[in-house]
């Protein structure tokens, strides 16, 4: 055979091509007419009968020729249908309804490829290989510019270039009589039985084989409605799977192809400018036509920075194909109002992401077969499975993450290892909105009170216990909001509000972030809610604890409203209600005022804490916790009479022992009760108090 997609029925066409180049002579330039000529009649395989030797005119004897060529052709195509498969360009022609006539250009357009004696008889017609518009046309229509009359099979909007069967030289322009046609990216390697993704630049991947990964999940009833609406020739639904969870979602997708029955070819649209996204898009779409498949389209969440309606250019590039398409968001998508594609149905599916038992699960596969310390049971991974909310690819990196800690230091994997893990895992921009605390505080480090000491220990294990309650349980499918943990602590500064943030993120292996109201609060109407917005949308899936600190400004009563500037503060306040009512995590926070507190404000906060001034057996306690035992002191240093004497709260004595340390480091010598008073003086000049020295 003579071409390389090596069958009869396609030599058939080729046939017909070589006929009708011969009849096409006429036109040929003069001086290349006798070159054109020679390589036309070289042939020698056309399928006629063996020893035909033309005895009339030469034209005349090439119509026969034709006539022979053309009654074997659906010979041949009943001899591969007898056989069971259909010849490659036949399978292309059915599958896009291609016309005889859009057959016979894109075997044109094929030939130079399958005969490269095809790409020099172009030459001596026309001066170039590739076939130029006004030579393809003169093929069907050798009459004058009659031709023209087929240039719509050529247009935007024909078949072939619609589908990506053939495309312009130098890009989809304007077409003009020297356009010059090429092959569809991909086309000749398909026509040859290669599934070739080169041309995707590394974004495509065929799911030959899906499985079910989802089994409980039942699809039936889409599966059927997309069957029903191909074999009624209806536009078939578009199918959207949308939730938090990329790899769960991606198991839902794999999971209904399975159900489907047909392979599935995956684009990653993820970081692409539209124009681009559409171009792969269309491309994916007429390789999934030729192998009858579904196609899967993702990282496209960019496309809906202003809401979730399907941008108009997506929208028409999906109008016309008759293949499952599936779609993977984080929100449920919808198509443009006003066109054609708006009466495709959608059909959505809501993904949930994993609960507390799942990601258990998910933890617990991956860890197989790891070096594992001993802290690592099950309970340890139940803990970590509930503190954390991860998709299945964070739990995966947070594994990873821990792994390559435990290999640099050379020892078993420790439960430690994958707290960091998780919180390296949990990927945020908070820095750039908050200042990250410190959270190695534990609830030893904690000197309170026994009220507000179990008031912590409540906050604590509630958190521990969400997951299960919410999510294992179902109580979150019940509520409407307050999914997320709220704590408002109030009192005198220095009384332990902010370290026992501290001590609630260091219980629970989570990192805490400090929101400075002072840059969050703006004079600008709208502004203070749009800082809101931006710090809670960024910390929603971000595993982290929010600590507002020094909020006095947004957590008093409400004020009556007598000018403009009371009305937006009263619409700040009551934002900051809604956002906590509707955030899934912790909310800590803290303010000077606790008297003033707003009546509908305290109703909707789980804990409110407040630290009263520490007493004398208290303060004690501070003293001795916060006095290091590792460092040199004088033997008669006494604290009792500190504790009795000066009335400072918890953040004023340490500060007054770091003074003391300091001042025993400057002389060189060990810390004396001279140091310990020179620190309580500093204080009390701090807060502008008179000074009385013990003796």
């Amino acid at each position: 055979m003579r071409n390389s997609l090596d069958h009869p029925y396609f030599n058939n066409l080729l046939s017909q091509l070589d006929l009708r180049l011969f009849s096409c002579l006429g036109y040929c330039d003069e001086g290349r007419r006798e070159a054109a000529h020679d390589l036309i009649v070289s042939v020698a395989d056309h399928p006629v009968e063996a020893g035909f030797i033309p005895l009339e005119d030469e034209a005349e004897a090439y119509r026969r020729l034709y006539d022979a060529v053309i009654s074997g052709h659906d010979a041949l195509l009943k001899a591969a249908e007898d056989g069971g498969v259909l010849p490659a360009v036949e399978q292309l022609r059915e599958r896009f309804g291609l016309s005889p006539d859009e057959l016979f250009l894109l075997t044109a357009v094929l030939a130079p490829y399958a005969d490269p004696r095809f790409g020099r008889i172009y030459r001596a017609f026309q001066g170039s290989e590739e076939p130029r518009m006004d030579f393809l046309l003169s093929l069907l229509e050798p009459d004058g510019m009659r031709k023209y009359e087929h240039a719509a099979l050529l247009g935007r909007d024909g078949h072939l270039s619609a589908y990506g069967l053939i495309v312009p030289a130098g890009g989809d322009g304007v077409r003009t009589a020297s356009t010059v046609f090429l092959p569809g990216l991909g086309i000749l390697e398909w026509l040859n039985g290669v599934r070739s993704t080169e041309y995707y630049e590394g974004r495509a991947e065929w799911l030959r084989d899906p499985r079910i990964r989802m089994p409980r999940a039942d699809y039936t009833a889409i599966i059927q409605a997309v069957k029903m609406a191909g074999a009624g020739n209806e536009p078939v639904p578009v199918v959207s799977f949308y939730g938090p969870d990329m790899d769960l979602l991606f198991d839902h997708a794999e999971t209904f192809a399975a159900g489907l029955g047909c392979p599935m070819l995956k684009l990653d649209l993820n970081g692409l400018p539209l124009s681009r996204s559409v171009e792969f898009l269309r491309i994916g779409l007429r390789d999934a036509a030729l192998d009858q498949c579904a196609v899967l389209i993702y990282g496209i969440d960019g496309w809906f920075e202003n809401g979730a309606v399907i941008p108009s250019e997506v929208g028409q590039t999906l109008e016309g194909w008759q293949i499952p398409v599936v779609m993977l968001t984080d929100r449920p998508v919808v198509f443009p109002q006003g066109k054609k594609i708006a009466d495709r149905l959608i059909l959505r599916v809501s993904v949930e992401k994993l609960t507390g038992t799942q990601r258990f699960g998910v933890w617990k596969k991956m860890l197989e077969k790891l070096p594992l310390d001993g802290s690592l049971d099950d309970a340890a991974l139940r803990t970590l499975a509930g503190q954390f909310s991860l998709s299945s690819s964070q739990i995966r990196a947070a594994v990873n993450a821990g792994l390559g800690t435990a290999v640099l230091e050379n020892r078993d994997l420790r439960v430690e290892d994958l707290y960091e893990g998780a919180r390296v895992s949990s990927m945020h921009h908070l820095s750039d909105l908050a200042k990250k605390m410190t959270a190695k505080y534990t609830l030893r480090d904690l000197v309170l009170p026994d009220k507000q000491k179990n008031e912590i220990d409540k906050l604590i294990a509630m958190a521990r216990n969400r997951s299960l309650v919410l999510e294992d349980w179902g109580v979150g499918k019940k509520l409407v909001s307050g999914r997320g943990i709220s704590a408002l602590f109030t009192g005198v500064p220095g009384t332990g509000k902010t370290l026992s943030a501290q001590v609630i993120a260091g219980e629970l292996g989570l990192e805490i972030y400090r929101v400075d109201l002072s840059t969050i609060v703006s004079k600008y109407i709208g502004e203070t809610e749009k800082n809101l917005e931006r710090i809670f949308s960024e910390a929603q899936n971000s595993n982290v604890i929010l600590f507002f600190d020094e909020a006095d400004s947004l957590f008093g009563r409400r004020s009556e409203v007598s000018d403009s500037h009371d009305r937006y503060a009263n619409i700040e306040v009551g934002y900051l209600l809604q956002r906590i009512e509707t955030y899934d995590g912790i909310v800590l926070m803290a303010t000077n005022l606790g008297a003033n507190l707003d009546e509908a404000f305290a109703r909707r906060i789980n804990f409110i804490i407040d630290f009263p001034f520490p007493d004398e057996e208290t303060r004690l306690r501070l003293w001795k916790l916060l006095l290091p035992d590792n460092i040199d002191k004088d033997p008669d240093i006494d604290l009792a009479p500190f504790a009795s004497v000066y009335k400072i709260a918890g953040g004023g004595i340490r500060n007054a022992v770091v003074w003391a340390i300091y001042e025993s480091a400057n002389n060189k010598r060990p810390l004396s009760r001279a140091d310990l008073l020179h620190g309580v003086e500093r204080e009390y000049q701090k807060m502008g108090k008179v000074f009385i020295s013990i003796g």
